[in-house]
């Protein structure tokens, strides 16, 4: 307040008795009230005082020859509503004063008793100026709301708020349009209300998490099957919103990136198609041309027996190489297509790669399935997981010093599990001596590809690594063929 009175302020004196009207300005100087004045006796000099810039502040009176202090009310509420209207009278009595306030005016002094008018005064201004800062603030609030609720009408991402009960606040134009039903009737509701699917409520139960431990979740990338049997990958991000006290919210967005996995897996299985073409290859063409060439040395070897015994030392050694040239041939060629369908599948790719492991490295690995019968999976997505086995069992050989590992592959109706565990030195210390670790991130990205996820944990002694996939997603070409899709 003390910042209103040290300003130059232009006050209206509407006041027919010019004694009265000294009276008031001398009341308000001695007060410190720095005043221009506009004085006027009639209703068109008040009109012509009020013209712009409009002034800080008007005084009344309420009886004048020809025009009365409501009439000037009346004028001032509407050329300047948001100034302050004080009355100033020898002639109001409760009833008027009463009738005054209900019409608009902000307060009243009597003339007679003029030393309450500075404090009236300085109280009008102060108010004045807090109605116009909170109009301000308002105006800026609402401004900032309409250019907030433009942008996310206007972003292809699916735009959401909820409150501490994980209930809609706020949705935007994206999310509406795949809502079955109109913005009024989501507000207030659950996103699990909405669409009754799994999906929706680990959503829920992750937001939930989110709010309770105040930590966001960034890009978390997600899969989900859509009713017409489609894949959908899209990436989630939930970020609590604090008030001064505690988590009073959360913003979530939903981002479809369908587009560019399709992509990331096109350039994947070309790899793929690549390596299998690859192998196919060296075990039918270099692989039988090498076994044509075994025969005909064998058949060199025998008659070099019987006609020149001299050189059989020569065509036996001859024979020795291309028996190690066709091991390594078909060894080349089962690492490039490590998982057969026809021929037992990812379990015997696993039980394979268990005895290679063991024999390579002279340790034990052994793989258990439980002598369950896997449900049939796509040819990529076994490859997934047959080199994320690979993967984790040679980081526990060769750089957590395992000695004993286990590759288990488990389902239930809806998901895959593969767990590889070692008692190695652990995934941390191994990585904190120098072991490259860019096998976990292409761990993580293959596990991401097959719509799951994937953990590293360190259970006292070794490693367990644990991937989690849903069934659905992995043999989804064969179930959309079956369907005629």
């Amino acid at each position: 307040m003390d910042e209103d009175m040290t300003v130059h302020l232009r006050f209206v004196l509407l006041e027919d008795d010019s004694s009265d009207a000294e009276l008031i300005r001398f009341e308000l100087a001695r007060n410190g009230l720095a005043v221009e004045w506009l004085h006027a006796v009639s209703e068109g000099d008040f009109r012509k005082a009020l013209d712009a810039p409009p002034p800080d502040l008007v005084l009344a009176d309420y009886t004048l020859p020809g025009f009365d202090g409501l009439a000037a009310l009346k004028i001032a509420m509407e050329r300047c509503r948001d100034v302050p209207f004080i009355f100033v009278s020898g002639s109001l009595g409760e009833e008027r004063a009463i009738e005054a306030l209900k019409s608009g005016a902000t307060d009243y002094v009597l003339k007679d008793r003029l030393q309450r008018l500075p404090a009236v005064v300085k109280r009008a201004l102060t108010e004045a100026r807090e109605r116009r800062e909170r109009r301000l603030a308002e105006t800026a609030l609402e401004e900032q709301r309409i250019l907030l609720g433009t942008l996310i009408d206007n972003l292809p991402q699916i735009i959401y708020a909820v409150d501490a009960d994980n209930r809609l606040t706020v949705i935007n134009a994206a999310l509406l349009k795949l809502a079955p039903c109109k913005a009024g009737d989501i507000l207030g509701r659950r996103l699990s209300e909405i669409w009754k699917d799994e999906d929706t409520e680990e959503i829920e139960a992750l937001a939930a998490d989110s709010m309770r431990t105040a930590r966001p979740l960034i890009d978390q990338e997600r899969a989900r099957i859509a009713p017409n049997g489609s894949m959908i990958w899209y990436t989630l991000t939930l970020m609590p919103l604090r008030d001064q006290k505690s988590v009073s919210g959360l913003v979530a967005t939903i981002q479809d990136v369908t587009a560019r996995k399709v992509l990331e897996q096109e350039i994947l299985e070309i790899s793929n198609r690549e390596q299998r073409r690859l192998g196919s290859d060296l075990h039918d063409g270099l692989g039988q041309e090498l076994t044509g060439l075994s025969l005909l040395v064998k058949g060199l070897e025998m008659q070099v027996s019987r006609e020149s015994p001299q050189y059989l030392a020569q065509i036996t050694k001859i024979s020795g190489l291309l028996a190690q040239a066709i091991q390594s041939t078909r060894s080349l060629a089962r690492g490039l297509t490590p998982v057969n369908l026809e021929h037992g599948g990812l379990p015997e790719a696993l039980k394979l790669l268990a005895e290679h492991c063991s024999d390579i490295y002279n340790l034990s690995c052994t793989f258990d399935n439980g002598a369950l019968k896997l449900p049939e999976l796509e040819e990529s997505a076994a490859t997934h997981l047959y080199r994320i086995a690979q993967e984790a069992t040679t980081n526990a050989a060769r750089h957590a010093r395992a000695r004993a590992i286990s590759i288990e592959l488990r389902y239930t109706a809806r998901r895959l599990h593969l767990i590889i565990t070692d008692d190695g030195i652990g995934l941390s210390t191994a990585l904190a001596r120098g072991a490259p670790g860019m096998g976990l991130k292409i761990m993580e990205y293959r596990a991401r590809m097959l719509g799951g996820t994937i953990t590293f944990e360190e259970p006292g002694k070794g490693t367990r690594i644990a991937l989690s996939a849903p069934l659905q997603m992995l043999r989804r070409t064969k179930e959309l063929a079956r369907r005629g899709m």
